[in-house]
């Protein structure tokens, strides 16, 4: 580690929106060098048949559809976001953050679906968001104005329906 990196061990209980959140407002979540730890197999097996016995209905417990969405895939689509959960990213190198947002949604029509991103601005939201109690919330993916190297960075809106 160079100069101030500070190094952060992150598992599954760590990173939570909390965490996410002062990653975030630290300045410098790229620069910091974030240190995965494994999970641990048993705990991992435990914490899924948790989510299952305490699902309250037929869709939570079966996940509704089995897709997984991609928030890039439903913009201007308005939801209800009713949690997150957080993983780390399997993308190597870039600027893109080390973790994404796996949010449990339901669409406009009450299906319960799976949405993920990576997109820094709704991570930062969802994350914000989650750790302050503001969920469930109506909301919306949205695109931004095109940047000059040609990207469409992804926000989040709040949705009237």
């Amino acid at each position: 580690m160079a100069g101030n990196d500070i190094a952060v061990t992150l598992n599954a209980d760590s990173l939570n929106s909390e965490t996410v959140v002062e990653l975030f407002r630290s300045g410098d979540i790229h620069s910091r060098k974030l240190v995965f730890a494994v999970a641990d197999a048993k705990e991992t097996a435990q914490r899924i048949a948790l989510r299952d016995l305490n699902a309250t209905s037929l869709d939570e417990l079966l996940g509704g559809s089995s897709d997984v969405i991609s928030g890039r895939d439903y913009v201007n689509k308005p939801f209800t976001l009713t949690g997150v959960e957080w993983q780390q990213s399997d993308i190597v190198g870039g600027e893109g953050l080390p973790f994404y947002a796996v949010c449990h949604i339901a669409t406009i029509d009450g299906e319960a679906k799976v949405l993920t991103t990576g997109a820094a601005s709704i991570v930062r939201k969802v994350a914000k968001m989650a750790a302050e109690g503001w969920l469930p919330a109506k909301v919306k993916i949205v695109k931004a104005a095109k940047t000059e190297a040609g990207y469409e960075p992804l926000d989040l809106a709040l949705a009237d329906f």
